[in-house]
């Protein structure tokens, strides 16, 4: 059998020389000790050691070992059962403490507007667009969520976005050159439509899209964008805002 330094003993088991002391003082490992107090450790302490530096690795605490280090091996297996057990439950929480970190990021990614895609596709205007209308509304709750909702489009949504509205002004046009009349079937059709364009940036009545159509044609950077369709969309909207009894001369937001 060997005998061993404090620090050859250290070195094998991977632990430092104020680990061994520790265990010793918890009395987990005794080793002997030379006439003049050497410490001095044996192949069986060696193997305690080693089981000790194992238990400590998988997050065992030394009170716990103190019971275990000498315990049957069934009492062995249940008390490392129940560790791995409070294990699997902080793994669970630490995943979903990544999750909700994930989360966070996203939404901190999320939560500017990517200019870039939004003029490349809604026009080189929509920054001039933006603050004009955030003096204008930036105080109201509508204004947060349409903002809100601009930080969470990519360049992919404001194409989409830019392909449904070409769609509508293209049936608008051709709906205008049909002679389709306000209030028709067809007409409130288109009406619902457009509120459903803009109902996704926030809650739209009819008295608000009565504003907004009345907006395109007092505006004309508007005019592009609705391709001349701009003054028969409002009679669309007005004939429908009317029906539904809104004060066409005053209306409120």
């Amino acid at each position: 059998m060997g005998d061993y330094t404090i620090g050859e003993t250290a070195a094998m088991l991977g632990v430092s020389t104020k680990a061994l002391r520790h265990w010793e003082e918890r009395g987990l490992l005794e080793p002997s000790r030379t006439a003049t107090g050497y410490r001095m450790y044996t192949d069986a302490d060696i193997e305690r050691g080693a089981a000790i530096a194992l238990y400590r690795g998988v997050g065992i605490p030394l009170e716990t070992i103190a019971q275990l280090i000498d315990a049957p091996s069934h009492t062995l297996r249940n008390a490392l059962t129940r560790h791995r057990a409070e294990l699997a439950a902080q793994l669970s929480a630490v995943a979903e403490q990544l999750d909700a970190v994930d989360n966070l990021i996203e939404q901190t990614e999320k939560g500017h507007i990517d200019m870039d895609a939004m003029k490349k596709y809604l026009g080189e205007k929509m920054p001039e667009y933006q603050k004009e209308a955030e003096e204008r509304w930036g105080d109201t709750a509508e204004w947060a969520q349409s903002q809100e909702k601009l930080a969470q489009m990519g360049e992919n949504d404001f194409a989409a976005l830019q392909r449904e509205h070409d769609a509508f002004v293209a049936d608008l046009a051709a709906a205008r050159n049909a002679g389709v009349e306000a209030g028709s079937e067809e007409a409130e059709a288109l009406v619902a439509r457009h509120r459903e364009m803009i109902g996704q940036w926030y809650e739209v009545t009819p008295a608000r899209q009565l504003i907004l159509a009345r907006m395109y044609v007092g505006d004309e950077r508007f005019h592009k964008a609705y391709d001349g369709t701009q003054d028969y969309l409002l009679g669309l909207v007005e004939k429908h805002a009317a029906a539904k009894g809104v004060d066409v001369e005053n209306p409120s937001w």
